[in-house]
């Protein structure tokens, strides 16, 4: 039924009715609020009221009218004749057009906007590049697997909500799935223990595995030469198929598991009550019974049927999964960014701490600690642990550092005001009274300096000493009345114009004035 072509009381009693659908389908009220395009808090609305009740409302019996609605037209003209305009350049043609236009806000217009596309069906066109897709053939039986990793999160019966993640695998020429799940962030040796479920599941290994560049991965594309992690690396080597990683932001290089991570969320996932992790793991042995063995809908054919043909040129797996010994254990952030593990604080990035009780994941693998976001499961932080105690152990990285230290400043301040011992006491004493802007007033000083010769800066430098002038922009002030200010030139201009071509550094001739004058005169 075409909800536009209603009444607004009516419309409401098809959201009504949808509303008490869905929700007796399993689905969530912001699940029904994305799938329905309305307002979260008018779907708890609508679910609390009997349809006598809401029939009753003053829900159902008002009516606003839009205040674009007089302008209708004149929209819908705009937009099939230029249909990539966007709102805001409607809401300028309307000011354009209409003398009486009411005020309106951007969001108004934009929300009448997309009313008036649905409802006549106008599409707003895209300008980009439209990516061109050739069907490939069908690989050859046994070649190629596709792998990837998924996470969605989960409710349990009293609302309470877990974030479960996912190992999926799809054989590229018979369709036949696989997935593994999880409560913890995959690792790389969580990763291999799926991988070998996967091939105790199909019987055999593939010749090939196509993957994302995760970092649990791969560490390196280098240049096509991949540096695989540790533990995955040796996984690889002793299993004795080959990788194949995708470029990067490239995830329609393996579409068919790119596809099977959707079924998985949208058909397995949704709407299912989580119980524990072992459970959900055997319900999807179920389901995978079930889906794999009815007709594919790309390839129409049954994927366990296709199997059987393809598992004959599978290479054997001989190997029994086992679970990995250490897996990833929740820490808790605290306010300075830091981990503590074994006695030693660890760095995170800076904001990772998101008031108290935020957690991460923390994993041990060999002698080095990897740290990842309990949120996104995501990798936030990989160090070498200490066999101290006491230590703090820090990535620079973590942190917002300058781009230039204070070092390089002080050493460029010394090379252009050459042997004045006046200068480095002058930056003693700066620092020792100011050390929380001492970075800001080395900044502005080496900005500044070249514009005032040796012999005005030494001066200078004398009487801040003698009056107690410490600050950088007096400072230089002080230098403008003791001297002319010196022309900048580009090799004047530090390390950033060294990095300048040598004909960006080339000024133009300057020609004096009185040469000028000579001619008009």
């Amino acid at each position: 039924m075409d909800a536009f072509g209603l009444t607004s009381s009516k419309r409401k009693l098809v959201m009504w009715y949808k509303c008490k659908e869905l929700f007796s389908k399993g689905l969530t009220k912001a699940q029904i609020s994305r799938d329905l395009g309305i307002d979260v808090k008018t779907v708890r609305k609508y679910l609390r009221l009997s349809e006598s009740e809401f029939l009753e409302s003053q829900s159902y019996r008002r009516h606003y009218p839009p205040l674009l609605s007089p302008y209708e037209d004149f929209i819908r003209r705009e937009l099939q004749s230029t249909p990539d305009l966007s709102s805001s350049q409607v809401l300028d043609h309307l000011r354009e057009n209409f003398a009486d236009l009411p005020r309106v806000s951007e969001r108004t217009v934009c929300s009448y906007v997309s009313k008036v596309r649905q409802r006549y069906r106008i599409p707003k066109l895209s300008e980009r590049h439209i990516r061109q897709y050739v069907r490939q053939e069908e690989p050859p039986m046994g070649k190629y697997a596709q792998a990837d990793f998924g996470e969605r999160w989960q409710t349990y019966s009293d609302g309470r909500r877990v974030k479960v993640y996912f190992f999926a695998m799809i054989m590229s020429r018979s369709r036949k799935r696989f997935v593994h799940f999880s409560l913890t962030p995959f690792t790389s040796e969580l990763a291999i223990y799926a991988h070998e479920l996967a091939f105790s599941y199909y019987g055999g290994k593939p010749e090939s595995v196509i993957y994302d560049q995760d970092a649990i991965l791969i560490r390196s594309e280098n240049l096509g030469d991949y540096l695989l992690t540790k533990s995955f690396g040796a996984f690889v080597g002793r299993e004795r198929f080959t990788p194949v990683f995708c470029r990067k932001s490239d995830p329609e290089s393996k579409g068919k598991v790119e596809n099977l991570v959707k079924f998985i969320k949208n058909h397995f996932l949704r709407g299912r009550e989580f119980v524990s992790l072992s459970q959900l793991n055997e319900e999807a042995r179920g389901w995978l019974s079930r889906v794999n063995g009815r007709e594919h809908c790309g390839t129409r054919l049954v994927p366990d049927e296709v199997f059987k043909e393809e598992s004959l040129e599978l290479r054997p797996y001989t190997g029994v999964p086992s679970p990995p010994e250490y897996g990833p254990r929740e820490h808790t952030i605290h306010k300075q960014n830091t981990v503590t593990y074994r006695g030693n604080e660890y760095s995170v990035p800076v904001g990772s701490y998101r008031g108290p009780g935020t957690k991460v994941w923390l994993n041990l693998e060999g002698d080095t600690l990897e740290i990842y976001d309990k949120e996104t499961g995501k990798m936030i932080a990989r160090h070498v642990v200490s066999c101290e105690k006491g230590k703090y152990i820090f990535d620079p990285s973590h942190r917002n550092v300058h781009p230039t230290s204070c070092a390089t400043q002080e050493k460029a301040i010394s090379d252009y005001c050459g042997s004045l011992s006046i200068a480095a006491v002058w930056l003693e004493r700066l620092k020792s009274l100011k050390p929380r802007y001492y970075k800001e007033n080395l900044n502005v000083f080496v900005r500044e300096m070249r514009r005032y010769s040796q012999e005005t800066l030494a001066k200078a430098f004398e009487m801040s000493v003698d009056r107690g002038l410490y600050n950088a922009r007096e400072f230089m002030r002080l230098c403008s009345r003791l001297g002319e200010s010196l022309p900048c030139s580009l090799e004047d201009a530090g390390t950033f114009a060294d990095r300048f071509p040598d004909l960006a550094k080339e000024a133009p001739e300057r020609t004096s004035i009185n040469s000028f004058k000579k001619i008009f005169s």
